[in-house]
């Protein structure tokens, strides 16, 4: 009896312990509702067909989406199709995708209706496998399922499996049990000893050993057991014991060693059709497709399913339609749902952190005005339509609905636990917590007030229930008749210069801040059961829809903002936390803010004044937020509602979900043109472009399959501009014209600090490079010995070219010189000769002729030596200079009335050069000489004069002047040609026939020269 006492003890305690955990398993889901938020990938955002065969994440986190129409790549955003076209044929696979695979090197092995291919990422190319056997060269249906530890892949091909090598090309039948479709119990490369074939009903259990079929056991298609044939659609596989499927039976779960199963064909009490199935990350759930129930979950501990998931008509964040085909989670807690001609449904099953509750599936109108935790197993929320909705305390069930049709504008919790009700017509309804029971109220004000009166806020102050209204502030009290009075307060509303009221804050016992209508804010302290006025503390043009006083500090939920204000030293300086419309504040047992805006939910640290924001992508039920609709309820949760229901949450264990994403390069253009020649985007990790290939578009992806649009994604091209820049989301980034170097582009997830560098390197044209540099450089150094060697050659040639000019022009002034001894000074020498010959000597001794007449001729010849040496080296140009040589010569030849030379030198006070002084002078004894000579000229002009460090001499004549372009060279103008270019001087003639001769000299000076005193 003892023993028996015993095993029912034992038995009995088994039975309370899983009770215990089915409850706690039970309790802690409820209070933990998973909400999943969807988003959609259709054909309109790039999808090529709308039915989804196969899913597959690759190593850089692309999602590959194979349909019956084209195979797809995804990234978040961007949605790129990949399909066999008249074009593309040969290597392409076939658009009806079977299954996708990875390999070790991240290429996929894709299979279809028609052929397998290979798709080489880092070449962004495909390949088809080539078979021997006949039945494979074209047209075949393929589904490629598994790599094993010896890189030999296991594929279905035509109605067969085989184990294929890729090294010899050689395909090893396995078996012909099966229909096409495969699951294997272990991870790739490993070796594998059994796998699951879907026939065409029910499935095989394939044995593999030593690499050959050792059996295969049918299950759910025995014809002895008609009522036991199911058409599988998928299978996970728990473990050699355990393999659940997904069929027209619901979902079964199969022990194939002992050959038991269980069927669970019902979710509540409609049967439903099992699509496909997983298992769901780090829970003991499974998540169940199916078609026309949407997507289950299912517990697999207590075995039962715990919550379904529906397409809901006017939820943008519901599932698309509920036939589920594909089931996909990766290793990142992705959700994917390939939803039956609707395409993609996508979420993260860590994202949602604010469970959301009263949805529209629940109640049309679910739009939230007010929130009041009556108690401890209630919860109130009202409606801007549809009344008073009462809800047990985790929101799993509506206990009651109150006022339908009708809009809560305030739910008051009174001091003796009654509550206060107020609709949006003006009446007002008080709810006798004893008597569990709504009394209506008839509102009364003075008598000289009739008729809708706007009551903005109504509060507790001092003990006292005070409402703030539009004519000022007011006492509320209960009669017995059931009656609601608002006495108005004159202590009050005397000294306020507008009586609207809209706020009363109490910041301490004795004092009280009251806002009049979007104008002050005014201060007032309560004594001897009195208000008094104490000051204008500051303007306040907004309305304020919530406060809260936490370590002497005021937080005001405004519409211009969460404002800051000390009640220590009733300041009024104001300081905005949160820049935003908003409309709710509480604080959690952290002393921290939890406010609500109309553009989401924020989280502010009152210690580190910090925020961070909360969008629909982590469950908010929308982005707007009512008034003074939240409350804290029973266990530290936080309720608040907005347009679109209610979130509900903990404080304490709300952590924002980071998913650890990575950048990706997904695009590249040179020079504004699509760049393939290094391959994928994806892979590049360098390119090497040439000098002219300097424009660079770089197109990325955040790889953010949660909020792509709102990741932010540091970039910087070090050796550019080295400057980091923060964007959002996906873009794509433009450098134009880059010089020639080595860069290195960074592309850093700011949340997960992930980041990938490509190196690029623009190649210096040829004539910027070393080697050509060099050369250039060489070339320079000897073309400029060789111009030296050229230019002394030439200066020597030019110093030969003087010398023999000098040797041209003293011969001639020899011979000039000869010729004016032999005609002058030899012909008066002569005469004197022969008439000493010829006549009486005594005679013409003592007749004193001789001495007359040899004077005359010794005279003449003198004057003749004279001139001579003059025209050689005038001693005046070298003891007085160049003027008063000029004017020597000048008198000199007017004295003979030849010709009549003016010389005007009033502009000249410059000391030049001998040289120059002396070339000058020869210059004008040619040119006089010529005017005489050559010109017939009766009149000649010279002025001499410096200006601006030049030396210019003006000489022109009246006589009958020649063509200067075809004269012949003679003595004179190369006499004249050569000083001009001894003393690098610039001379320019102007003469034509019958207009005589203008000739100007210039004489320039780079440096100051000395002028005369």
């Amino acid at each position: 009896m003892l023993k028996r006492l015993r095993y029912f003890y034992k038995y009995v305690k088994l039975l309370l312990s899983l009770l215990l955990i089915f409850i706690s398993h039970h309790n802690s889901f409820s209070q933990n509702k998973k909400t999943l938020l969807f988003k959609h990938l259709t054909q309109e955002n790039g999808l090529s067909d709308p039915t989804i065969r196969a899913l597959h994440i690759d190593k850089d986190d692309f999602l590959w989406i194979g349909t019956e129409n084209g195979l797809n790549r995804f990234d978040g955003t961007n949605c790129i199709t990949y399909k066999k076209t008249k074009y593309n044929r040969t290597n392409f696979p076939g658009n009806y995708i079977t299954n996708i695979i990875e390999d070790k090197n991240g290429d996929l092995i894709i299979g279809s209706q028609s052929n397998l291919v290979k798709y080489n990422k880092k070449a962004d190319s495909f390949s088809s496998f080539k078979f021997i056997l006949p039945k494979l060269q074209k047209n075949y249906y393929s589904f490629p399922f598994y790599i094993d530890k010896d890189n030999k892949l296991w594929v279905y091909l035509a109605g067969e499996i085989y184990n294929y090598s890729c090294n010899n090309n050689q395909l090893k039948k396995i078996t012909g049990f099966s229909n096409g479709f495969q699951f294997t119990p272990k991870l790739f490369y490993n070796e594998l000893d059994w796998f699951v074939s879907r026939g065409v009903k029910g499935i095989y259990l394939n044995k593999i050993e030593a690499g050959k079929e050792k059996s295969a056991s049918e299950f759910f298609m025995s014809s002895k057991k008609p009522n036991l044939i199911s058409h599988v659609e998928d299978a996970y596989i728990s473990s050699d014991t355990s393999i659940w499927l997904a069929g027209e039976k619901g979902i079964i779960k199969l022990n194939p060693v002992k050959n038991t199963y269980k069927i669970f064909s019902y979710y509540k009490t409609k049967p439903f059709i099992g699509t496909s199935i997983a298992k769901y990350p780090d829970k003991p759930w499974l998540l169940v497709g199916t078609n026309g129930s949407g997507l289950l979950l299912f517990d697999l501990i207590t075995e039962r399913f715990i919550t379904q998931y529906k397409h809901l008509d006017g939820d943008p964040f519901s599932i698309s339609a509920n036939y589920i085909r594909r089931i996909y989670i990766d290793k990142k807690n992705n959700l994917f749902l390939g939803i039956d001609r609707y395409g993609l449904d996508y979420t993260n099953l860590n994202q949602v952190i604010f469970p959301r509750y009263i949805t529209k599936a629940e109640t049309i109108d679910n739009d939230i005005s007010r929130i009041l935790k009556l108690n401890d197993n209630q919860v109130w929320f009202g409606t801007k339509s549809s009344g008073l909705k009462i809800y047990n305390k985790d929101l799993s069930e509506l206990l009651k609905s109150m006022f339908k049709g009708l809009g809560i504008s305030k739910l008051i919790h009174l001091k003796n636990k009654d509550v206060l009700v107020e609709i949006n017509n003006g009446s007002f309804y008080l709810y006798k917590t004893i008597k569990n029971k709504f009394y209506q109220l008839k509102v009364a004000f003075p008598n000289k007030f009739k008729g809708k009166i706007d009551i903005h806020q109504i509060v507790y102050c001092n003990g006292n229930l005070l409402a703030a209204t539009e004519f000022g502030v007011a006492k509320v009290t209960f009669t017995e008749r059931n009656e609601i009075f608002f006495d108005l307060i004159n202590d009050v509303n005397r000294s306020l210069p507008w009586n609207n009221t809209q706020q009363i804050i109490q910041i301490s016992n004795k004092e009280l801040l009251i806002q009049t209508y979007y104008t002050a804010m005014y201060l007032y302290r309560f004594n001897n059961g009195k208000f008094n006025y104490i000051k204008e503390i500051g303007r306040t043009p907004y309305a304020i829809n919530g406060n809260i006083i936490l370590n002497g500090n005021l937080y005001l939920a405004t519409t211009s903002g969460l404002l800051k204000f000390n009640t220590k030293n009733i300041s009024f300086r104001e300081e905005i936390l949160i820049d935003a419309n908003c409309s709710s504040i509480t604080a959690d047992k952290n002393k921290n803010l939890w406010v609500g805006t109309s553009n989401g939910l924020y989280f502010f640290d009152t210690n580190k004044n910090n925020s961070v924001k909360y969008t629909t992508s982590d469950g908010l039920q929308s982005m707007v937020f009512n008034p003074e609709s939240i409350a804290m309820l029973k266990d530290d949760q936080v309720a608040i509602g907005g347009i679109n229901g209610i979130n509900l949450f903990n404080p304490n264990k709300t952590i924002p979900y980071k998913s650890s994403g990575c950048p990706k390069i997904v695009s590249i253009q040179i020079n504004d043109k699509p760049y393939h020649k290094a391959g994928n985007s994806v892979t590049i990790k360098k390119l090497n472009l040439n000098h002219n290939e300097n424009t660079i578009t770089i197109g990325y992806s955040s790889m953010d399959y949660i909020n792509p649009i709102q990741r932010k994604i540091k970039y910087k091209m070090i050796g550019y501009d080295n400057k980091e820049v923060t964007v959002m989301g996906n873009s794509e980034l433009r450098f134009p014209n880059i010089p020639s170097g080595t860069y290195n582009f960074e592309l850093t997830d700011l949340v997960s600090s992930n980041k990938i560098v490509m190196t690029i390197i623009i190649n210096a044209p040829f004539w910027q490079k070393w080697w050509f540099i060099a050369i250039i450089i060489i070339g320079l150094i000897l073309t400029g010995i060789l111009m030296l060697i050229l230019y002394l050659r030439w200066i020597k040639h030019l110093q030969a070219l003087q010398i023999r000019q000098m040797i041209t022009f003293q011969k001639e002034d020899r011979k000039r010189i000869a010729d004016d001894l032999h005609d002058d000074l030899g012909l008066k020498l002569s005469s004197l000769k022969h008439y000493l010959l010829a006549g009486d000597i005594n005679k013409m001794i003592q007749s004193g002729e001789l001495r007359k007449l040899s004077a005359q001729y010794i005279d003449q010849a003198l004057h003749v030596l004279r001139n001579t040496l003059i025209n050689l080296s005038p001693k005046t140009l070298d003891e007085n200079g160049l003027v008063f040589a000029l004017h020597d010569l000048v008198d000199n030849i007017n004295k003979l009335k030849i010709i009549k030379i003016h010389l005007d030198n009033v502009g000249f006070n410059t000391i030049l050069k001998n040289t120059q002084q002396y070339a000058l002078y020869r210059i004008c004894q040619e040119l006089i000489n010529n005017s005489i000579k050559h010109a017939e000229a009766e009149n000649i002009y010279i002025s001499i004069v410096n200006r601006d460090n030049k030396v210019i001499l003006l000489y022109e004549d009246d006589g009958k002047g020649f063509d200067y372009a075809t004269i012949k060279r003679g003595y004179g103008l190369s006499n004249i040609e050569a000083h001009i270019q001894a003393i690098k001087a610039d001379i320019n003639i102007d003469t034509l026939p019958g207009r005589g001769l203008a000739a100007t000299i210039t004489i320039n000076f780079k440096a100051k020269t000395k002028t005369l005193n």
